[in-house]
């Protein structure tokens, strides 16, 4: 029976991985990996986390399930720090396993509406969006977003291909530190986008991952609010893993704003389609993140430990920008230094991406798509020399 099982899709970020543990090569760089690491390459427990989970240690009274939607209690502190005045008794709202799951669940019931709307993608864009779509059946195009070789956002065109949209189709954007381009729209651009939206009645959703690696984590929510502020219908879903690094601990959410009159069915759909999958999400993640959210002490050190966070990606950036211009008089990679978040594009042709990986060691995800925060300072060069060197070598 089982010979029968069709080739099924690898992600690019696990096809990257497996190639940097089959190189027998001891100098080495992995920048494929998806999450926060400090200079010694590794990813810390934040000490308000290992305050938090102690508390919790102490004080949690039961391991029961929870509801289907999860915790009132974290869906409404989440709720309230993301959304700001924006959040109320529009929002339908459900705690997930991490972000993934809260799109999985949109995709779903975009899927098995009578009349399944389009979901626009940009392009690039995040690598699951598509194996997620494809998975719930839903239907998608996409739009151009970013050039990679012009290291440049490719607004018009993008505007451009949701001309083809129609009203009631979905378009599903990123927030802030945009994965994988690293490029973020400015506040000008965002407005822009917003006014087509609501103009060809398109529903935004967006995709909030890295809160609190542009700017701070309270102005990184204002995409979100200005959405919500604009918009009687849109849909945000909410990945905590890098901003309260607790990657493998699963917390992040789903926020539906629609008509109170569809709330009731709103919510039972949310939780027949949590049930059929995830079935209950897992809690000790999102009780960490209520119980520092709900103690302005924890919370303090919390931020504080984000902003440090923040700064080292920031810091990185800029060393490489600098550090290039020292080395060899160009700014090829000068742009990094304006993006944000942990991941940025390459400018590079397939075959030079090839030779990066076959001369120099250097690991990155197919598209050429590195995360900075990996670099250490004694890394910056080793990267700036290879880029240099693939770029400049004959065809």
């Amino acid at each position: 029976m089982f010979e029968k099982v069709e080739e099924y899709p690898v992600d690019p970020i696990m096809i990257g991985a497996d190639y940097f543990a089959q190189d027998p090569r001891l100098d080495k760089l992995n920048l494929t990996v998806g999450i926060y690491q400090d200079a010694d390459g590794k990813t810390p427990v934040l000490r308000a986390v290992k305050e938090a989970e102690q508390r919790l240690v102490e004080t949690q009274a039961s391991k029961s399930y929870l509801a289907l939607t999860g915790d009132a209690d974290y869906c409404a502190l989440l709720g309230q720090e993301i959304l700001g005045e924006t959040w109320g008794r529009d929002w339908v709202a459900a705690q997930t396993s991490g972000g993934a799951v809260a799109l999985r669940v949109m995709a779903d019931l975009l899927a098995q509406m009578p009349d399944a709307p389009t979901v626009w993608l940009q392009t690039p864009t995040y690598g699951n969006y598509i194996p997620i779509l494809q998975a719930a059946g839903a239907r998608f195009r996409q739009v151009p977003y970013y050039d990679t070789i012009r290291r440049a956002i490719t607004f018009d065109q993008m505007l451009d291909g949701l001309s083809a949209a129609k009203s009631g189709d979905v378009f599903l954007m990123q927030g802030v530190c945009h994965n994988p381009t690293g490029a973020d729209m400015t506040p000008e651009q965002f407005e822009a986008l917003l006014t087509v939206l609501e103009a060809r009645g398109i529903v935004p959703w967006i995709d909030l991952a890295y809160l609190g690696f542009a700017q701070s984590f309270e102005a990184d929510c204002a995409m979100a609010q200005q959405i919500a502020a604009r918009f009687a219908e849109c849909i945000v879903c909410i990945t905590l893993s890098k901003s309260f690094g607790i990657y493998r601990d699963r917390a992040g959410a789903l926020f539906v704003k629609t008509g109170q009159a569809d709330h009731p069915r709103m919510h039972r759909a949310i939780s027949a389609i949590v049930r059929a999958g995830a079935s209950h999400a897992p809690d000790h993640g999102p009780s960490v993140v209520r119980e520092i959210l709900q103690d302005q002490k924890l919370k303090d050190l919390w931020l504080q430990e984000l902003d440090q966070m923040r700064a080292r990606v920031a810091q990185v950036r800029a060393d490489i920008a600098q550090a290039e211009a020292e080395a060899f008089g160009t700014r090829d990679l000068a742009y990094l230094a304006q993006q944000s978040g942990m991941f940025s594009l390459l400018p590079l042709t397939e075959r030079q991406e090839t030779a990066l990986t076959r001369y120099h060691g250097i690991h990155v995800v197919k598209g050429a798509r590195v995360n900075v925060a990996r670099l250490g300072p004694e890394d910056i060069g080793w990267l700036i020399r290879a880029v240099h060197e693939v770029v400049t070598a004959p065809s």
